[in-house]
């Protein structure tokens, strides 16, 4: 069989594994053409079998991706929300430790859940913590700033240590993220939630690798909206008029030792494209 040719039976045999229903068959039969006949029966129970092991798989992975919020809405749900997601944004890679990236997304065009809308930004505050846990360990020792007091501040970017990510929200999302950080068989607090949640408290959470742990940490507005523009690659300088014309309160410094004491910072790099 060319290569191909076998590449069309996968695809083929992904697309029936995905679909909805497994009805009449005619991309089972050209998903397992090339191999020894099969009457439609056992092609039938072949596939269903394939797509229920797939199925399953993804729910794994998931729950292990948003352990939070599968407790927020039940094993139930987030099942359906796996074989849902699996079906309409499947795998693109080998490590299905990276399946479940656009569940925020889902959850945000799911009208089921419309009457609960901090589950999208409490998935997104969750792929954040997951995706941390897959970059390196920040190397040790204190990051290089000397071009701080030399460099043209309008020249200047910021890195922060790989796994950094900012979730600002309009909900209460740290608070509700903290209280489901007990064992499984622990009820969590949810007494401030609620409070917050009532109170129509926004917050902004901050996730960073920190040695071989991740931490998860409260921020200002005004430490938020930096945050997020070092994020994007703007200049130290701009980003701090930004951020002072908004934010009078905001003080570089202040941000400097937060971020030097709690390791937020890889280093500095040139935004000037002729050096």
């Amino acid at each position: 069989m060319s290569a191909a040719t076998e590449q069309a039976r996968q695809q083929a045999l992904l697309s029936a594994l995905r679909a909805a229903t497994l009805t009449g068959l005619p991309v089972a039969a050209v998903a397992l053409r090339g191999r020894a006949p099969q009457p439609p029966a056992d092609r039938h129970a072949g596939l269903q079998a394939y797509r229920a092991n797939a199925q399953a798989i993804a729910e794994r992975a998931l729950a292990a991706a948003y352990p939070v919020l599968e407790r927020l809405v039940g094993a139930e749900t987030m099942a359906t929300l796996a074989r849902d997601l699996w079906r309409d944004h499947p795998p693109t890679r080998g490590d299905l430790a990276w399946f479940g990236a656009e569940l925020a997304a889902h959850l945000a065009a799911t009208t089921e859940l419309a009457d609960v809308p901090y589950l999208t930004d409490v998935a997104r505050l969750e792929w954040a913590v997951h995706r941390a846990h897959a970059v390196a360990d920040p190397r040790d020792g204190a990051p290089d700033l000397q071009a701080l007091a030399s460099e043209d501040p309008d020249a200047l970017g910021m890195r922060f240590v790989d796994g950094s990510a900012c979730i600002a929200s309009p909900w209460p999302v740290l608070t509700i993220w903290r209280a489901h950080q007990v064992p499984a068989d622990v009820e969590p607090d949810l007494g401030p939630a609620r409070e917050a949640l009532a109170a129509g408290q926004g917050e902004a959470a901050w996730v960073w690798r920190r040695g071989h742990r991740i931490d998860v940490a409260a921020l200002t507005p005004a430490e938020c909206a930096f945050n997020q523009d070092m994020l994007a690659g703007h200049a130290l300088g701009p980003a701090l008029a930004s951020v002072s014309a908004r934010h009078p309160e905001f003080s570089f410094e202040h941000w400097l030792l937060r971020a030097l004491r709690e390791g937020w910072l890889a280093g500095l790099h040139s935004l000037n494209q002729n050096t």
